[in-house]
């Protein structure tokens, strides 16, 4: 166990703490701080000889009413396991009394030991299902797709390894931070670590520190080009490796997914310690109130290559957006409206990219790239997840409202929008049920 959660932390995003299935909530809030509900930090190890016998780090939340009930269990970072939903979450099976995770005594209740097997256990071998809910047949080839995203998860891992360990990497520092979560101060704009990273999060000093691009959208003096030529020189040594490289997104051709070259904890040290001080100061706590995990990667533009990036939103709940470098012309941002709010696609800010800066927003505030038209551009993208605001009713019952007006050109996408003049089959918005046919385009 290597931190504890106060109930005060957990109460920042009460309103979200509910079980999706039955409306109910999950996490039971008390009176009394003292008395739940409260994390903890846990490092465990996976079965031994298994493609899992190394460490995660995993979170167990204890309700209000613990031990009647069993910690819930969530998985910190990337795992690859057949069993593991959104959130990186167990499916509730796991939670069955007749299966892992059963009670530790006749009385139905569950110590800490009793939370942490489960953990082990699902990492060691197939679940084990409740007796008769599965035929022999079933079983067989759950624990077939079991060792297949085990060897799967292995292999990611071993890239990681032969990376740092066999190629070796350009810029140990990197990896440093990586390992140690202390992210020098030479890395970063003078004000933003003095406001920041040694400001204890000051949300008034935050506010005046960054610059109001338009609604939603901000700026703030971030990293030095030390760092962003390091981060740049790392990511093009990895990509001359030889080694596997997965691409950023489904829209983004050339990049690198930085969790996936082993600089994963250099990112967790970014969001906790500089991202999530940020967003509490300028987004809604029910959104900004903690990060659990991210999707960290570079995005790179050039002639010949990518160009720029469709009119989109992100899988994230808040972004972070730095540029890096190197020399270009072109290549701006263009913002738009926020989805679910009225005005998505009409026009807000085209953003300027400077080396050095980064532009935070909601994940579902529509933007896209402009096209480059000289040189390169190479961006650290940081896409940070809240789960408890992923459960919350209103992040899942986001409604579209009918638009009252014709759509700026600007803000189209022919990925998305089924009014764009070249849009793909594939594109959904407006939504059928609240289309707008307006006289220009009737």
């Amino acid at each position: 166990v290597r931190s504890l959660s106060t109930a005060d932390e957990i109460r920042t995003c009460e309103y979200a703490l509910f079980d999706d299935t039955d409306g109910k909530t999950a996490v039971q809030i008390n009176d009394e701080p003292e008395e739940g509900p409260w994390e903890i930090d846990a490092v465990i190890r996976g079965g031994e000889g298994t493609n899992y016998d190394r460490d995660f780090r995993i979170v167990l939340t204890f309700p209000g009413d613990w031990p009647k009930r069993p910690a819930r269990v969530r998985i910190k970072g990337i795992l690859h396991h057949i069993l593991l939903m959104d959130g990186n979450e167990p499916m509730p099976v796991f939670y069955h009394p007749q299966g892992t995770y059963a009670p530790s005594n006749t009385e139905g209740t569950y110590d800490i030991m009793t939370c942490l097997k489960a953990v082990h256990g699902f990492l060691s071998a197939p679940l084990k299902w409740p007796e008769g809910s599965m035929s022999p047949l079933q079983e067989r080839e759950i624990a077939r797709q079991w060792e297949e995203a085990a060897a799967s998860d292995a292999e990611r891992h071993e890239i990681i390894s032969k990376y740092r360990n066999d190629v070796g990497a350009k810029h140990n520092a990197l990896f440093e931070a990586a390992d140690s979560k202390v992210l020098p101060r030479a890395w970063f704009d003078a004000e933003f670590a003095r406001v920041v990273l040694d400001g204890e999060g000051d949300a008034d000093a935050i506010r005046a520190m960054v610059k109001e691009e338009c609604t939603g959208a901000y700026s703030f003096p971030f990293v030095t080009k030390e760092f962003s030529d390091m981060v740049i020189e790392e990511a093009e040594h990895y990509q001359q490796s030889g080694l596997p490289v997965r691409r950023p997104n489904s829209m983004n051709a050339y990049g690198l997914i930085l969790n996936e070259i082993g600089l994963e904890g250099l990112m967790d040290a970014l969001q906790q310690q500089a991202f999530l001080p940020v967003s509490r100061a300028l987004f809604p706590a029910e959104v900004a109130c903690r990060f659990d995990a991210h999707h960290s990667f570079l995005v790179h533009y050039e002639i010949g290559h990518d160009l720029g990036l469709d009119m989109h939103t992100d899988d994230s709940d808040i972004t972070f957006n730095t540029c890096l470098g190197k020399e270009f012309e072109g290549a701006g941002l263009t913002i738009c409206g926020v989805m679910g709010e009225e005005g998505m696609r009409k026009l807000r800010h085209v953003y300027s990219h400077v080396v050095g800066r980064c532009l935070v927003h909601l994940g579902r505030h529509r933007h896209g790239a402009d096209d480059i038209t000289k040189g390169e551009r190479l961006n650290l993208i940081c896409w940070n997840h809240n789960y408890l605001w992923r459960k919350s009713s209103p992040y899942k019952t986001l409604t579209l409202p009918d638009e009252t007006e014709p759509p700026d050109a600007q803000c189209l996408s022919f990925t998305h929008d089924r009014d764009h003049p070249n849009a793909k089959p594939s594109a959904w918005y407006p939504p059928k049920r609240s289309e707008v046919r307006f006289d220009k385009r009737v």
